[in-house]
């Protein structure tokens, strides 16, 4: 009786924290889907910061490109971002990761506030 009851309960717990999961999970799915701009957003900077980070490790004439600019904004915005193929590698690798990541955020840490 004691030992039915205990199994009873870490199935119960299993299940429970299963579907605490898989409620986060749709939640998260809804949010990506119901809020595009916001999703947008995200996938543009991700790939901006990507790309000026790119830039900064693996370009040694952005920094001349940056003094050539003398002061001109644009100029100065545009050579820190990376050729135009390694950019357009960078969106799209942007385009699958931040969703992805946006859909599986906060799913593991919804066990600690239950137990």
């Amino acid at each position: 009786m004691v030992v039915r009851r205990l199994l009873g309960l870490l199935v119960s717990e299993t299940n429970r924290e299963s579907s605490r999961k898989v409620r986060r999970t749709r939640r998260n799915a809804v949010e990506i889907v119901t809020h595009p701009f916001r999703t947008l957003y995200s996938i543009v900077f991700m790939t901006l910061l990507f790309g000026v980070l790119y830039t900064i490790f693996y370009d040694s004439g952005a920094i001349a490109a940056v003094d050539a600019a003398e002061g001109d904004a644009v100029a100065m915005a545009l050579a820190f971002l990376p050729p135009l193929p390694v950019l357009a590698l960078i969106a799209v690798a942007m385009a699958v990761l931040v969703p992805f990541t946006m859909l599986f955020r906060g799913v593991s840490d919804e066990n600690r506030y239950y137990r």
